[in-house]
């Protein structure tokens, strides 16, 4: 065994160990003493052997002992138990483990759950909430129910009056200026005795010139405030065959108001034309007759135009018109007059009830629903709806737009004749001049 080796080493520290542990006694002192030391030299020799038969011995031994707990190590304990001890160790911990991950994968397959059913839930209140309709967005869907078909039986209307002026001033057939002037005020005149004369007028002069009359139209035939600006709604459908007292009204009004003096309608003998001239006298005064009649068609258009809004339209919005002004804070009775539900006819109080018309609709779309508290109040609502009304009042707007752009076109029109009218004498100096250039006359100054 070498000295310096690790076994030797540990060996040494062992014998150390042990020879500190026994007690050591003193060595012997006297003649004993002395005769032993004669034999020193054999007693270390012996010593000397002995002792490394003893270190062979303990070498021998801890080789052994150190083999013996190496094989206890590696197999008995190592390999007979602790490492079956770790692989049953492990096994319980990936069997632990595993069961965590299904707890954990439990959890987060109920917090997806959990979190789909969340969205699924917004989702149906969102939905709920976006297309629950509300009572502002119901109203206006009902008032504008009927709008579009009492437009058109308004524009029929504005046609018909039209026509009837076109006719009465050319005299047509069935008309009453069919006979001429005299016939035409002749029959105004029995038309204002028998419905819209008033015996107190003329200082109390018109008892005797009237033979009865109707209260309520007196003076209808003269007072456009009364008959079209305040009424919403006239009791006048001229798409039916059924005359009423206020059609009567509008159509005497319009006469007072275009046409008061119809021309003086030559024969049709008399337009015959002459051999030689291209245009006669009287020829030219019909044209000129005809000329006059275009330019008062245009001024009676927009009569007519107001008084179309105004006649009776399509009944449907009629109850839910009735409501939206009894909301206002007006009686069931003001609120029927207003939306035409009832008019007086006849001499007894006979109520008939007539369906609101295009102009009384849009005043209760553009302006009167917004002087009411609740159409503000009913904007606190859901956003869609507040969108929905939104969109709602801008396509209120754009038809607001379209009759004010019409009402344009005809004032327009309505310029364009007067500045034509403007022009009629300079365009007479320039014809009479250019007449004259034709037939010889003096040359025209330039």
């Amino acid at each position: 065994m070498k000295r310096n080796s690790w076994r030797y080493r540990g060996v040494r520290t062992l014998l150390m160990a042990a020879l500190l542990a026994v007690p050591v006694s003193l060595p012997p002192s006297g003649p004993a003493y002395a005769l032993c030391c004669k034999c020193e030299k054999a007693v270390e020799k012996t010593e000397k052997k002995q002792w490394e038969d003893t270190l062979e011995k303990i070498n021998k031994h801890i080789e052994t002992e150190f083999t013996a707990l190496k094989i206890w190590w590696a197999q008995l304990f190592l390999e007979d138990n602790i490492l079956p001890a770790l692989m049953m160790m492990s096994d319980q911990l990936t069997a632990v483990g595993m069961e965590q991950m299904f707890a954990i994968g439990t959890f987060v397959d109920a917090k997806f759950q959990m979190e789909t059913q969340q969205v699924m839930q917004e989702m149906n209140a969102r939905t709920h909430k976006d297309y629950h309709p509300s009572m502002g967005m119901c109203v206006m869907g009902t008032q504008v129910k009927s709008l579009a078909a009492s437009e058109r039986k308004g524009e029929i209307g504005a046609f018909f009056m039209s026509q009837r002026v076109q006719d009465r001033n050319l005299g047509n057939q069935s008309s009453s200026a069919s006979a001429g002037e005299d016939m035409d005020k002749a029959g105004r005149l029995e038309h204002f005795r028998q419905k819209f004369c008033e015996p107190k007028d003329n200082n109390d002069g018109l008892g005797n010139l009237c033979s009865g009359g109707i209260k309520k139209l007196r003076n209808a035939d003269l007072d456009y405030v009364r008959m079209v600006e305040l009424p919403w709604t006239l009791d006048a459908d001229f798409t039916d065959n059924q005359k009423t007292n206020e059609e009567e009204a509008l159509m005497a009004l319009q006469s007072n108001l275009f046409s008061h003096t119809v021309f003086k309608l030559p024969t049709g003998d008399s337009l015959a034309s002459v051999p030689g001239e291209e245009v006669t006298p009287l020829q030219r005064r019909y044209q000129d007759a005809r000329s006059i009649a275009a330019k008062r068609s245009v001024a009676q258009n927009s009569f007519g135009a107001i008084v179309s809004m105004k006649t009776e339209g399509a009944p449907e919005a009629r109850e839910y018109l009735i409501k939206v002004i009894q909301d206002l804070g007006l009686s069931q009775q003001e609120a029927e007059l207003l939306s035409g539900k009832a008019q007086f006819e006849g001499k007894q109080p006979n109520w008939k009830k007539i369906s609101p018309s295009y102009y009384a609709q849009m005043e209760v779309l553009t302006k009167k629903i917004y002087q009411n508290p609740d159409f503000y109040t009913n904007l606190y609502d859901k956003p869609a709806n507040v969108d929905r009304k939104g969109v709602a009042l801008q396509a209120i707007n754009l038809m607001q737009k379209f009759d004010f752009l019409k009402s344009l076109l005809r004032s327009e029109a309505s310029w364009s004749v007067l500045l034509e009218l403007g022009l009629m004498d300079v365009q007479e100096e320039i014809e009479t001049e250019m007449g004259k250039q034709k037939s010889g006359g003096r040359p025209a100054t330039p």
